[in-house]
């Protein structure tokens, strides 16, 4: 019996192009993620990023590892009789999430993610440069648009992730030699234009 050799056993990639072009092989994702002021009228970046921090964005720098993207939909099954027969599902509960951790937890970034400014700190000027006190918990969760914009090593190929009201939680945690700046956003449904329906995450990508 001779050894099969097909699409099945190699997994040959997809010939034909999609709406965005030619369909990735793989996803290496390379992250980066941008914050601003909440959007009042929501609204994409209209270009590819290709590595530059898009217009009205401020950069978050060095994103350690990967982020994790959580679009979740809890099922609720019916089921009938005493052998409890499935007949049916629907959804009860729809949540958006975005996870990452940022190594530079410097003054510059805990004043973006914790929504401090310096009429809310304790500040006192020291020599030419200076010294910051934040005072850790005094700060509610912060509101603020966010846009994380991953690129496929690959092929250059770039899809853009954005909230414009993210909920922004954060904590300090200690991975191997470093300690780094956890992030979690709780993403609220918001309606787009030209879209009439709700989303909890727009998701573009770029040809």
């Amino acid at each position: 019996m001779s050894v099969i050799a097909n699409r099945n056993t190699a997994q040959t990639p997809m010939t034909g192009a999609g709406l965005t072009g030619g369909q990735v092989l793989k996803f290496i994702d390379a992250p980066r993620v941008y914050i601003k002021a909440s959007d009042t009228t929501p609204t994409l970046p209209a270009v590819k990023s290709n590595g530059s921090t898009p217009t009205g964005w401020t950069d978050l720098g060095i994103v350690e590892g990967k982020v994790k993207v959580g679009v979740e939909k809890k099922v609720k099954e019916i089921k009938t009789g005493i052998d409890n027969y499935f007949r049916a599902a629907y959804t009860n509960d729809k949540t958006g999430t975005l996870e990452f951790s940022l190594t530079q937890f410097d003054d510059i970034t805990l004043q973006h993610i914790a929504g401090w400014s310096t009429s809310n700190v304790n500040y006192s000027v020291v020599t030419a440069g200076s010294i910051v006190t934040f005072a850790q918990g005094s700060e509610d969760l912060n509101q603020q648009a966010i846009l994380l914009v991953q690129q496929n090593k690959l092929d250059g190929k770039e899809v853009q992730f954005y909230s414009p009201n993210a909920y922004i939680n954060f904590s300090f945690e200690d991975s191997g030699d470093q300690m780094m700046l956890k992030v979690n956003c709780l993403l609220p449904f918001f309606v787009l234009s030209p879209f009439t329906k709700e989303q909890m995450l727009a998701t573009t990508i770029f040809a």
